[in-house]
């Protein structure tokens, strides 16, 4: 169960780098929030991503998060949609693309 965890984790870390960079060439700003930033990540996890922008850009991120997760599962939440308290706790634990290369370089 370790194995195909690890292996999991190194995936979805791969690609959720992939999407964070994408994201910012875009010139939108994301994180990494829920199990994989806090280092929770599990068999069965998903990958959240935090996505801040406006709502022209939603459209542009989502596509970009479709098309770099590819058949991974992952959660898109707008930061503005999130009230004060609910930003600053996802803000405690989110991870930008340095935070998560360690995982990634595990798919190596």
């Amino acid at each position: 169960m370790k194995e195909r965890r690890d292996q999991r984790l190194a995936i979805a870390s791969t690609r959720a780098l992939a999407a964070l960079s994408s994201l910012e060439k875009a010139g939108l700003s994301a994180w990494i929030v829920g199990s994989l930033s806090r280092g929770t990540f599990s068999v069965h996890s998903d990958v959240d991503f935090l996505v801040d922008c406006d709502p022209a850009s939603e459209s542009t991120a989502f596509r970009i998060l479709e098309s770099e997760m590819r058949d991974f599962p992952f959660h898109f939440i707008l930061r503005s949609d999130l009230d004060e308290t609910k930003k600053i706790m996802m803000m405690k634990d989110a991870i930008g693309a340095s935070g998560i290369r360690a995982y990634a370089h595990q798919a190596d």
